[in-house]
């Protein structure tokens, strides 16, 4: 336990601070300005999104047990937990009388998940590489939710008519042909596929998985370091400190009871209840701090959200790993 522990926030703390260690060398100019940092960083999300994630989730749906037709409650439950957390932001929000713009950025931190780099990396870790292809089942219309609500919801409460707008018949265009998107869902039809026919998974897969799952958490939290801002902190600990307790108490006390009402503790010794406890109890999705800075929300609230809730998980590990093994 205690090395899987140590490996799960080693990949986020390295991650992280090698991300605020090229952000300290560039505006310290030991990095040159002439070289494209947000281009190179850019670049090296794509390497993960178009790369190596389409690798990981086919060898995944490959592999695991889909012969159970309550699966497909994961991708509802998935839109669940995203609206619960959208709408205790909110309530704490009217608790606190915070401003439009504090309110819209409260909003998007509590819908917000960040189930791709962190909520995939710990199902890996502590579930084995089945919990990878049901994290990708539960985030099936993550983004669809984020584009066709969330962004809509956000703007209603930051200023209008920006040009970047992502709502409406935008965010639907955006949906479906965004290219991460596309390539996601054809490499989870690609193993579904393979998972139904006569074709043997390679058993180089297996460890290809071992080495690919925390390499691609690690680059994709390179990124997130980068852009941290840690002045923000400070100004906002009282909110940020309440809406971790809806990210990590409320939201998957919910999800989980309704999933075992639902019967879903039935299937696969439980596997899947564990997949939804861990992926519901993430904090909020560095996406989060994208409507602020399109709709001039609290810029500053949204980074304190992510960052608070984010070092939190140095706490909410352990829970969540003692909680699996008692499941």
């Amino acid at each position: 336990m205690i090395w899987t522990f140590i490996l799960a926030i080693g990949i986020i703390v390295l991650g992280l601070g090698l991300g605020k260690w090229i952000r300290y060398l560039f505006e310290h100019q030991i990095i040159s300005n002439k070289i494209p940092l947000d281009r190179v960083l850019k670049g090296l999300l794509s390497f993960v999104l178009l790369g190596i994630n389409p690798i990981i989730l086919m060898g995944a749906f490959w592999h695991v047990e889909l012969n159970d037709q309550r699966l497909f409650l994961l991708p509802l439950l998935g839109i669940l937990t995203l609206s619960l957390g959208g709408v205790l932001a909110l309530g704490l929000s009217k608790i606190y009388k915070l401003k439009n713009a504090q309110t819209g950025s409260m909003f998007v931190s509590g819908a917000f998940i960040n189930i791709g780099s962190f909520g995939t990396l710990f199902c890996y870790l502590f579930l084995g590489e089945a919990g990878i292809a049901y994290a990708a089942m539960f985030r099936l219309f993550e983004e669809l939710f984020y584009y066709s609500v969330c962004f809509p919801i956000a703007k209603a409460f930051g200023e209008k008519g920006n040009k970047r707008d992502m709502s409406g018949q935008k965010a639907w265009k955006r949906f479906i042909f965004d290219p991460f998107i596309m390539i996601t869902f054809l490499a989870i039809l690609i193993g579904g596929g393979l998972n139904i026919s006569d074709f043997s998974r390679p058993d180089f897969f297996e460890p290809l998985n071992q080495w690919l799952v925390p390499l691609s958490s690690f680059l994709l939290v390179i990124p997130l370091g980068f852009s941290m801002r840690l002045t923000a902190v400070r100004r906002y600990l009282k909110e940020s400190l309440s809406l971790s307790a809806v990210k990590f108490v409320v939201v998957p006390i919910t999800i989980v009871s309704l999933a075992l009402l639902v019967g879903m503790g039935e299937i696969y010794n439980g596997l899947l209840v564990k997949v939804i406890l861990i992926l519901s109890c993430m904090p909020p999705a560095v996406s989060s701090l994208v409507p602020p800075q399109l709709y001039k929300l609290d810029v500053d609230l949204a980074n304190a959200n992510w960052i608070v809730n984010t070092a939190l998980l140095i706490i909410v590990l352990p829970i969540l790993y003692f909680l699996i093994q008692i499941f």
